[in-house]
């Protein structure tokens, strides 16, 4: 005999009694759930009459759900505040929006809206801007100005300028109203992105990661080509490890914006961290923003015999062993 019998006519006789007596509150309750849901997606679905059109509106940084609420139903994007806020909560699981510029171009609906300003999609046109490999943070400010003429470039050389060479060099899009710190952040964090799979290379090389960038943004001023690139940190390595000044003429277009060629007597005797004629060792910082080939190049070197270098007329590189060698190549090649 089943023992679980008695039990289930129980709860089956329980179950038909609560349905007699509680039947018809339940369905009424849950017809009245279905309405309000479908009244509610209904608003959610629908813009204000009056929604404007290529409006951008600013959400301030640090406001919060309710300022940003009424910041959007001042500008006429949303129609109820309360179902803003609580559609950014069920979207997001909490209370928290994204501030910036956003472009609304069409009517949205408040889910939309919601959606938009929960994840930070402003939806404004980007613009494109490249920096070339080897740029300093002075070339960036002036592209950034040239590309962008509303930008704050005053503001942002003066945040970049102290994390020369971890800029890296790229083609980016930025957004017309992009911050100094947003460009600066982008750049930094695609610098740390790119140069994470050298980190072992340049352990193994038993160099610093600034000497390591520093020395890149030398080299990739020298020469063009991989292959000269590191024949050259081969020989600049072996000059720094020999105590001997690097006497290269880079710096020199960081500090006066002078190439090889307009460099003058006087240059040369400066007095000056930067001037490696002058003094031994790595300048003080690096002069520019390499690329991922130069400090790659960098910190995988090739070893030579040469201890000098020069880029003839010709437009070729040219090595030499000895100072007598060099001296020949000078003649040869620059006179």
């Amino acid at each position: 005999m089943n023992s679980d019998l008695p039990r289930t006519n129980h709860r089956m006789l329980l179950t038909r009694y609560v349905w007699r007596k509680y039947g018809r509150r339940i369905l009424a309750a849950a017809s009245i759930i279905i309405a309000v849901l479908l009244v509610f997606l209904a608003l959610a679905d629908a813009a204000p009459a009056d929604f404007p059109n290529n409006e951008i509106v600013t959400i301030k940084p640090g406001s919060t759900l309710s300022e940003a609420a009424g910041t959007l139903a001042a500008g006429h994007i949303i129609g109820s505040a309360t179902l803003y806020k609580t559609l950014v909560v069920l979207l997001t699981g909490h209370r928290q929006i994204k501030s910036g510029d956003y472009l609304f171009d069409s009517s949205q609906s408040a889910l939309e809206v919601a959606y938009r300003t929960a994840y930070g999609i402003q939806d404004l046109p980007k613009i494109k801007v490249t920096f070339y490999e080897g740029i300093s943070s002075a070339g960036m400010a002036a592209v950034l100005k040239t590309d962008i003429p509303k930008f704050d470039s005053a503001t942002f050389l003066a945040l970049a300028k102290p994390l020369e060479g971890k800029l890296f060099p790229d083609t980016y899009y930025f957004y017309e109203n992009s911050t100094p710190q947003d460009v600066i952040q982008l750049l930094t964090r695609t610098f740390e992105e790119q140069t994470k799979p050298l980190l072992l290379d340049i352990q193994a090389s038993g160099r610093t990661p600034a000497d390591v960038i520093t020395m890149a943004s030398i080299v990739e001023k020298e020469a063009a080509s991989s292959t000269d690139r590191r024949i050259i940190a081969g020989i600049l390595w072996k000059r720094l490890d020999m105590g001997m000044p690097l006497q290269v003429d880079a710096p020199f277009f960081y500090l006066y914006g002078k190439t090889s060629a307009e460099l003058t007597l006087g240059d040369l005797q400066s007095d000056t961290p930067y001037n490696t004629y002058k003094y031994t060792g790595l300048p003080p910082t690096p002069i520019d923003n390499p690329g991922y080939e130069a400090i790659e190049d960098t910190v995988n070197p090739v070893k030579s015999d040469y201890l000098y270098f020069l880029s003839g007329k010709d437009g070729q590189m040219h090595y030499a062993a000895t100072l007598a060698q060099h001296a020949a190549n000078r003649l040869r090649y620059l006179e």
